[in-house]
């Protein structure tokens, strides 16, 4: 086979979704919904950045750790959140959840033109067992991993890879875990990545995220999991070896 019939064969399978590794999200990307986090702080002019997932015309899911500095001194940080080429939304609060690594954000105005991501309805449990996922982040620009392992870890959902075989980069760790439908083409997130391999579960805090959302007539997207993502128990999975994969945090300003 030509050097160049391989060229072209590797990128029909990049474009169809085969492989398994890093993929940049081009044009209208059905994850357009994961946007690149930018805060300015107002005394020091530091920049930080980071990942949150649209979940409603003007809400926005993330981790804890870096909604934090807004929640708590919110006249300090000026955050905006890029979606896309053309895309942006600046906030005006942030949320933290009363447990685990996770925050919401309400953007100062509606946001149109960018799809949003679904969010399972109940946390993993032991009867799902291990389920497929897909990993996407914003560092360095959308992109996303196929192909991911996943099981329950009471609050946390627990990501199944080898030492050698962590995808995270700097940025990334307030990205999501979200089960991709074929059937539907919906995506739901059911995990948002920590700074670790334990992502925090919102379904274990929906009561607050729907009570947060709803003192500004936002909804929650609560989706069931689809059926064709269920897999045999964990327990007849269980590998030797496994270890949770390691997300490096960013710098939070």
């Amino acid at each position: 086979m030509s050097p160049n019939v391989v060229k072209v064969f590797l990128a029909s399978l990049l474009l169809a979704g085969v492989a398994t590794g890093k993929q940049k999200a081009t044009g209208t990307s059905p994850f357009a919904y994961c946007g690149g986090w930018r805060g300015h702080h107002i005394d020091s002019n530091r920049i930080g950045t980071g990942t949150a997932q649209r979940i409603a015309p003007t809400w926005a899911i993330t981790a804890a750790h870096l909604a934090k500095p807004k929640a708590l001194t919110p006249d300090k940080r000026n955050i905006e959140i890029r979606f896309g080429p053309d895309k942006s939304a600046r906030l005006k609060k942030a949320y933290l959840a009363p447990q685990g690594d996770l925050g919401l954000v309400q953007f100062n105005k509606p946001l149109t033109g960018i799809n949003t991501v679904g969010l399972l309805n109940r946390p993993l449990t032991i009867k799902v067992g291990v389920i497929s996922f897909t990993m996407v982040g914003y560092s360095g620009g959308l992109h996303f991993y196929r192909d991911k392992k996943a099981k329950r870890s009471g609050l946390h959902a627990r990501h199944i890879t080898t030492k050698k075989n962590n995808p995270c980069k700097v940025g990334d760790s307030e990205g999501g875990w979200v089960i991709e439908d074929a059937a539907s083409g919906r995506h739901t997130l059911f995990a948002i990545i920590p700074g670790g391999g334990l992502g925090t579960q919102p379904a274990a805090v929906r009561k607050w995220m729907d009570d947060t959302m709803k003192g500004s007539g936002g909804k929650a997207p609560w989706d069931a999991l689809p059926k064709s993502k269920k897999r045999k128990s964990a327990a007849s999975k269980k590998k030797r070896g496994e270890s949770p994969p390691f997300c490096p945090q960013i710098k939070i300003l």
